[in-house]
C-alpha cells in the first residue's frame, strides 16, 4: 500500500491492527532482529504493510535494528526502505544506520518529525555533523531513504535527493540497519540491501564535494515567489532552470572565492590574478562532469550548469560585438568577455571533450584551439593543485593534499539575506540548501587560516566581490538575475526575462551536451619468486581515489584502485605461467623492464579520464591486443613510490579494459630475484 496523504498516515499511526508473527515483508533481512534486538519499552506490530515501532515512555530511547552485511561488492550495493515518524518530539526520528559496533562508530540519514533530513556519524564520543535539510521529508508515508556504497564510501539520498557522501571512516563495510529515536510511532517497510549494481562514487569537485544541486523538490520557481522582477523560468524545465542559476552561482562564486584563496592563503600569483582565477574557476566547474553520477538527471544539471557557467561569457560577448562594442576597455583588469570565454571553456573542454563537444561546434571552436585544450588543462589542473597542495587536506578527493584531513582551520560559511527581487529569493528559499553544504565543503578541503563568510544580497549593482580587508565574499542577487534574463532573453526569446516574444532573432548556441600481443604467450621468469621482501600492499597513508595524480608523478600510491585489481609479484608470475592473453605495460621509463612489457611512459598521463588522451590510448590498446578486448593488461611502474602506472590502469579500467595493478612495479620485481631485461 503507498500512502499518500498526511491524514492517512496519521490515521494508520493511531490506530493500527493486530501485528502479524513474522515482518520479512516489511524488513527484509532485519526481520529476525526484533525477536533479539527488541528494547524494553518499545513495541512492534504490522499494519497495512509497514512495520511499526512504538515507544510512548522511553525519553530519549534509541531502538536499533542491524544485521552484519561486511564490505560491499566492488560493483556496490543500495540500502533502501521507505520510513515515516509521528510524534509531538519535533528532533523523534527514524534513519538508516551504517555502524561498526567494535570500532563505536556509526553513520545515520534520518528523518524528523519536524521534517528534517539529517546525515552525521559519530566515532566514540565524537560526533561529526555532515548535512542538515529541513522541510524535506512529507512524512505522508512516501518518503524514501537510500544509501549507495561502494568499498570505502557511501554516498546518502533521501526523496532521491543527494544529502552528502562519506570515505574511509570505521563505520562502512559492517553493519546496517535502522534505528529509531525517541517518543513516537516509527514506520518502516521496504528495507532492502541489493547488491551487484554497478554503482559509482558521486561525482566530485575539486573541492571534494558535489556540484551544488537545489535543496528541494523541484525548482521553487512559481508565483508564490515573493519579490519584484522577472524571474526567468526557461519553459518550467527543472533541470534546465537549475542548470542556468547554480552554473552563473558557481562560475561566479568561484571566480570570487579563487580571489580569496590567493588573498588568505598568500598564494603567488605571476600572471593576471584576473586570469587565474578564471581558470581555477572552469576547474571547479568542470570537476563534476568528469566523474558521472548514477543518477541521470544529476548528470544533466552537473553538464548544464558548467556549460552555462561558460555561456554567459560567450553571449555577453556577442551581444557587445553586435553593439559594436566587443572588448573591454584597455585599462580594465578584466579580459575582454569573448576571450574569457575561451580561456575558460578551453580548460572545460580539455577535461571532458565528449560532453562540451556539441557547444564547440556551436560556437565556432577551431579544431587547432581544441587541439591545444586538453594541454591547457593538464597545465592548469597541475598548477592549481601544486599551489593549493600545503593548504589542503589530504582525501579520496585530494591525495595530494599534504594537510593531515583532522588539521583543524577556520571555517567557510553561506549567509543569504532576504532580497527584494524574486530571483534572489529563489536562490535564498530553494536552491540555498544545496549551496551552503558546497561552500561548507571548501571550508572541509582548505585549511584557511581565519573565517571567511559569503554573503548573498541585493547589492544595487551588477557585482561580486572579494573584501581582503574583511576576509568575505559578495555575491550580488542583481548580478546572478541580470545574466539569467540575459540566457532568458537569448534561449527561451523572451523580452527583460518576462514571456513577450522579442523582435529578431537569437544568438544560435546550442546548450545541449552533452609485450606481447593478444594471442601470444608471454614467457614466465624462470623462477617464482621466493620470498616477498615487503609488503606490497602497504598502506601508505594515501586514501583511495578516483583522480590522476598530476606530474611530476612522485610520491606515495594508494593501496586500492577502482576499475582494476591490484596484484602482487607472486599473482603476476602465476598471471604469466596461466595466462595466453595478456599485455605488460610499463609506464616508469627506465631501462630496465620485465621480459616482454612495452614501455608506453605517456600512458600514466595526467588530466583526466574523459580527456582527448582516453582515445588515444585506447586506440593504443586496440592495436596491441589486435582488437580483442578480453586481453588482461598489467601495468606497473618503478615503486610504489611512483604514480604514474596507477594513472594507467586507472584509464583503461575506465575504458572498461580488464586491468591490473602491479603496484610494486619494477622494485618488487628485482627484490624477489626475477630477471630484468634492457629496452631496445
Amino acid at each position: 500500500m503507498v500512502l499518500r496523504g498526511a491524514a492517512v498516515f496519521v490515521s494508520l499511526v493511531l490506530f493500527g491492527a493486530q501485528a502479524q508473527a513474522a515482518y520479512e515483508k516489511e524488513l527484509g533481512p532485519l526481520a529476525n532482529t526484533v525477536s533479539t534486538q527488541l528494547l524494553k519499552g518499545w513495541n512492534v506490530k504490522q499494519q497495512d504493510g509497514w512495520v511499526l515501532l512504538q515507544n510512548f515512555t522511553a525519553s530519549e530511547s534509541e531502538q536499533s535494528l542491524s544485521v552484519h552485511a561486511g564490505q560491499p561488492p566492488e560493483t556496490g550495493r543500495i540500502i533502501s526502505a521507505a520510513l515515516g515518524v509521528y510524534s509531538e518530539k519535533p528532533n523523534a526520528s527514524v534513519g538508516i544506520t551504517l555502524g561498526n559496533r567494535a570500532q563505536k562508530s556509526i553513520c545515520l540519514l534520518e528523518i524528523s518529525a519536524n521534517k528534517t533530513v539529517n546525515l552525521f556519524c559519530t566515532e566514540g564520543d565524537k560526533r561529526h555533523n555532515i548535512a542538515s535539510v529541513p522541510n524535506l521529508a512529507k512524512l505522508d508515508g512516501s518518503d524514501t531513504v537510500k544509501i549507495i556504497e561502494v568499498p570505502g564510501a557511501a554516498r546518502f539520498l533521501v526523496n532521491d535527493q543527494k544529502i552528502g557522501e562519506i570515505s574511509d571512516i570505521p563505520a562502512l563495510g559492517a553493519e546496517v540497519g535502522i534505528m529509531a529515536y525517541d517518543i513516537g510511532t516509527f514506520a518502516i517497510t521496504g528495507f532492502n540491501i541489493d547488491s551487484n549494481l554497478n554503482t559509482q562514487l558521486p561525482p566530485r569537485s575539486e573541492t571534494g564535494g558535489t556540484a551544488p544541486t537545489s535543496s528541494g523538490s523541484g525548482s521553487g520557481v512559481d508565483a508564490s515567489t515573493p519579490g519584484t522582477g522577472p524571474l526567468p523560468e526557461f519553459g518550467n524545465d527543472t533541470v534546465r532552470l537549475i542548470s542556468v542559476y547554480m552554473g552563473l552561482v558557481q562560475s561566479i562564486l568561484m571566480h570570487e572565492f579563487g580571489h580569496a584563496l590567493i588573498g588568505e592563503l598568500q598564494l603567488p600569483s605571476t600572471g593576471p590574478e584576473e586570469d587565474a582565477v578564471d581558470v581555477y574557476a572552469a576547474l571547479q566547474v568542470v570537476q563534476p562532469t568528469m566523474y558521472p553520477d548514477p543518477n541521470k538527471e544529476v548528470n544533466d544539471i552537473a553538464n548544464g550548469a558548467a556549460t552555462y557557467a561558460a555561456l554567459q561569457w560567450y553571449y555577453s560577448g556577442k551581444l557587445s560585438e553586435m553593439k559594436g562594442a566587443d572588448t573591454s576597455p584597455w585599462q580594465d583588469e578584466h579580459t575582454a568577455d569573448l576571450k574569457r570565454f575561451r580561456n575558460m571553456f578551453c580548460i572545460m573542454y580539455g577535461g571532458n571533450p565528449s560532453v562540451f563537444e556539441p557547444v564547440a561546434q556551436s560556437v565556432g571552436l577551431e579544431e587547432r584551439t581544441k587541439a591545444r585544450c586538453g594541454d591547457e588543462f593538464n597545465k592548469q589542473n597541475r598548477a592549481w593543485r601544486r599551489i593549493l597542495a600545503p593548504h589542503t587536506r589530504v582525501g579520496a578527493w585530494h591525495p595530494d593534499g599534504e594537510v593531515p584531513a583532522n588539521t583543524p582551520g577556520a571555517p567557510i560559511t553561506a549567509v543569504f539575506e532576504p532580497s527584494q527581487r524574486r530571483v534572489g529569493n529563489l536562490l535564498a528559499n530553494h536552491l540555498s540548501g544545496g549551496l551552503k553544504g558546497y561552500i561548507q565543503r571548501l571550508g572541509e578541503t582548505y585549511v584557511m587560516p581565519r573565517p571567511v563568510q559569503i554573503t548573498f544580497k541585493d547589492c544595487g549593482q551588477l557585482n561580486a566581490w572579494y573584501s581582503p580587508r574583511e576576509g568575505t565574499v559578495t555575491m550580488c542577487y542583481d548580478l546572478i538575475e541580470h545574466l539569467a534574463v540575459m540566457i532568458s532573453d537569448i534561449e527561451m526569446k523572451t523580452v527583460g526575462g518576462h514571456d513577450t516574444p522579442p523582435e529578431g532573432g537569437a544568438i544560435p548556441v546550442s546548450t545541449t551536451g552533452g609485450g606481447s600481443t593478444g594471442g601470444d604467450t608471454t614467457s614466465a621468469p624462470a623462477s617464482a619468486p621466493v620470498a616477498k621482501r615487503f609488503d606490497e600492499l602497504e598502506d601508505l597513508g594515501v586514501p583511495q581515489t578516483v583522480m590522476l595524480f598530476p606530474a611530476p608523478y612522485k610520491g606515495a600510491t594508494p593501496n586500492y584502485i577502482k576499475k582494476a585489481k591490484v596484484i602482487k609479484t607472486v599473482d603476476l608470475v602465476d598471471m604469466l605461467k596461466t595466462e595466453k592473453n595478456i599485455l605488460l605495460i610499463d609506464t616508469g621509463g627506465l631501462r630496465e623492464t620485465l621480459p616482454e612489457a612495452y614501455s608506453l611512459v605517456d600512458a600514466g598521463t595526467d588530466g583526466s579520464t574523459t580527456d582527448r588522451f582516453q582515445s588515444a590510448l585506447n586506440e593504443w590498446l586496440m592495436d596491441k591486443t589486435k582488437g580483442q578486448r578480453d586481453v588482461k593488461l598489467v601495468f606497473f611502474g618503478q615503486s610504489m613510490q611512483e604514480r604514474t602506472s596507477f594513472n594507467a590502469a586507472l584509464r583503461a579500467g575506465t575504458l572498461g579494459w580488464p586491468t591490473y595493478w602491479y603496484r610494486g612495479g619494477l622494485e618488487a620485481w628485482i627484490a624477489n630475484g626475477l630477471p630484468t631485461v634492457t629496452l631496445k
